[in-house]
Formats: C-alpha cells, sequence, structure tokens
C-alpha cells in the first residue's frame, strides 16, 4: 500500500514483513529505555547490526543510572549507525510500555511522541529514506488494541514529514 501524505511530497508505504532488510538511510527500532538491546525486533536488529551497532549503542550517554542505564526516555528518540545492517543509521524510538486497562490516551501521545522524535532525529541527519517497525506493538502493547498503536504511528508520521524525506 502506497500513498502521499496529504500536504508533503513524502510517500507512505507500508509493507508485510521486517525492518531489517530495508536498504535506505535509517530504520527506526523499538527500543526500550536502555538501548541496549532486548526481545522481539530490537534483538533482531542488536544482532544484525553487529559489534559496530552494539558498541555505538553503549556508546550513548546514560541519562540515569538504574538496572541497565538509561539511555533514552520514553517517547524519545536516539540516533547510532546501523553496523552490518543495509541502511546508514538505525533510530531508537522508545515507546509507552501500554497498561493492560483503558483509557489509553496518555500511552498513545506518548507513543506519537516517540515517532515525532524519531522522524526530527532523520531530519537532524537530512535522511530521504526511513522504515519504522511497529514502535509499542509487541510486549509494550498491554491491552492497547493493535488498531491503535497502528493508527497512532500512520499519524504520527504524516503530521511530522519534513522536506526532503522521500519514503
Amino acid at each position: 500500500l502506497e500513498a502521499k501524505v496529504t500536504g508533503s511530497d513524502t510517500l507512505l508505504t507500508i509493507v508485510h514483513g521486517g525492518v531489517s532488510d530495508f536498504k535506505g538511510d535509517a530504520i527506526v527500532n523499538a527500543a526500550n529505555t536502555g538501548c541496549l538491546g532486548g526481545g522481539g525486533i530490537d534483538g533482531l536488529i542488536c544482532d544484525l547490526g553487529g559489534p559496530t551497532l552494539a558498541a555505538a549503542r553503549e556508546a550513548l550517554p546514560l541519562l540515569r543510572r538504574c538496572e541497565y542505564g538509561q539511555r533514552c526516555d520514553t517517547g524519545d528518540a536516539k540516533i547510532t549507525v546501523a553496523g552490518d545492517l543495509a541502511c546508514d543509521y538505525v533510530i531508537h524510538a522508545v515507546g509507552p510500555r501500554c497498561c493492560n486497562y483503558g483509557p489509553f490516551d496518555v500511552d498513545l501521545k506518548v507513543l506519537a511522541d516517540a515517532y515525532k522524535n524519531a522522524l526530527l532525529r532523520a531530519e537532524a541527519e537530512k535522511l530521504s529514506k526511513v522504515a519504522f517497525c511497529i514502535i509499542s506493538a509487541g510486549i509494550f502493547r498491554g491491552g492497547c488494541p493493535l488498531k491503535m498503536i497502528v493508527d497512532t504511528g500512520i499519524k504520527a508520521i504524516a503530521e511530522n514529514t519534513y522536506s526532503g524525506l522521500e519514503r
């Protein structure tokens, strides 16, 4: 499925599959606050990126000392080199751990911020092709319906495109 984002030159393409094979400027990873690799897509990206990506993630400055060290706030994003992946950068966006029972308004606002901040990192690097996985759609989803998670992500991407973002 492809469509131009209204009021933008950006083409939004929705594909079935993973971002780990994306050949473009950057992939957006669904990271945890430690930014060191977790389960799901984050673990896969970390593994495929190899030692260079792992070192870049570990080199992100600590914001807070805790069990794993916090390198990124929930709703924010950090950018690193991609290591052995087919792209140049990985943008590590931290979505919320949605609660098991609604309302989900606060969680979805924080989720939208994670997408927005990922695009701000991409814009700062003048990236033209960026692939997103679905943030907070795995174990972080809690009881939030997947449709709400996906709709929030698509809307946040559409609202935060920038000049030069082609796809």
